[in-house]
């Protein structure tokens, strides 16, 4: 496997090197985006590894400039602790990397051998995903789903899943949503450890939603965003509290599948559940379930995702009772926030 490593430190590319082509990697390094840029336009590596504070071009714009021009796979490498460091890797999930990671210290790092484990099985797995190139456009306003198809009753609360390629969707969802939301929304996006409060506080900045940490047993608010905290997985009681679970060693950890199915068995056709993007399957039984409840049941259209296997999975399960681009999910769960507001309110939907 090719791996081109972008970073502006000799030592980390050192390191990052000898550990990879002790694995039989091939690897060339670029220490800045300029000259990853200039590497690619005559040499095709399986995957990058992208640093995200170089001088120049930073880590951001260059996987931005990256996926504009080439069908590749990007995976941020980073210093967790540092706080402007893990912002900035937020903002790369945003233009369509698949995954941050935890920069390696070096051998004598307490997580050394966890950081190094983790980097290679992120990297063997990432680079059989199929990219498509992502050019930098404006779309056109979505049009809004008929009122017939939205489905009866006033939901409660509304559950997304998303993995890999998930931010890049989350943004353009959740920003795209009208400030009042009647209802809780409840996340589980899988992000590496050490990264979730700054994944919480980009959310916070990309919409007009309160975002918080999950804490069990805690009544669920409308309007607010929430998130289980790391090593948790995320669903809710039958009265609408947040109910956490530690994980028992499943390959996904928060769960869709564990959040859909707990909306399943706790509000039925009261939920509306959403599928983003993503590698494998997670959430698409979970979501077969949800709709077997008769819930709402919406999967990102696939030719919109970073990543099109959870999409795919849920279509092929007939889980989805929608299937729309993000912009599209956000303007239907405006309308419906809208009509929920009307009976509310005994204005009928006028």
């Amino acid at each position: 496997m090719r791996v081109l490593i972008v970073d502006d430190s000799p030592v980390l590319r050192m390191l990052l090197r000898s550990v990879l082509e002790s694995e039989g990697f091939e690897v060339r390094e670029a220490e800045n985006g300029e000259q990853a840029l200039r590497l690619l336009a005559g040499y095709q590596p399986d995957i990058v590894t992208m640093d995200v504070h170089m001088p120049g071009m930073d880590g951001y714009e260059t996987t931005a400039r990256i996926l504009e021009k080439y069908a590749l796979p990007v995976v941020v490498v980073t210093a967790s602790a540092d706080p402007h460091a893990a912002a900035t890797a937020m903002h790369t999930l945003e233009a369509g990397a698949l995954a941050v990671l935890e920069k390696p210290l070096g051998p004598g790092a307490a997580n050394f051998e966890a950081c190094i484990d983790a980097l290679l099985r992120t990297l063997r797995r990432m680079a059989q995903v199929k990219i498509v190139r992502r050019p930098r456009v404006i779309k056109p306003s979505p049009a809004t789903p008929k009122a017939a198809s939205l489905g009866a009753g006033s939901q409660k609360v509304v559950a997304i899943a998303a993995s890999a390629g998930g931010p890049a969707a989350l943004k353009t969802l959740l920003s795209g949503l009208a400030t009042q939301q009647p209802w809780p929304l409840l996340l589980a996006q899988h992000i590496a450890l050490g990264f979730l409060g700054s994944f919480r506080d980009w959310l916070a900045s990309v919409c007009s939603l309160r975002v918080s940490i999950a804490e069990h047993g805690q009544a669920l608010q409308p309007g607010v965003l929430y998130l289980p905290p790391d090593g948790s997985h995320l669903g809710i009681d039958e009265n609408l509290r947040a109910h956490l679970q530690g994980s028992n060693g499943e390959l996904y950890c928060p769960s869709a599948d564990h959040l859909f199915r707990s909306v399943a068995q706790h509000l039925g056709n009261l939920a509306i559940g959403i599928q983003l993007s993503g590698m494998g399957r997670d959430g698409a039984e979970g979501l077969a379930v949800l709709r077997s409840q008769g819930a709402l049941t919406i999967v990102q259209e696939p030719t919109s995702a970073v990543i099109d296997a959870m999409p795919k999975a849920a279509i092929q399960l007939q889980a989805a009772r929608q299937v729309l681009a993000p912009e599209a999910i956000a303007a239907l769960l405006n309308s419906m926030a809208l009509r929920d507001r009307s009976h509310s309110t005994g204005q009928g939907g006028t």
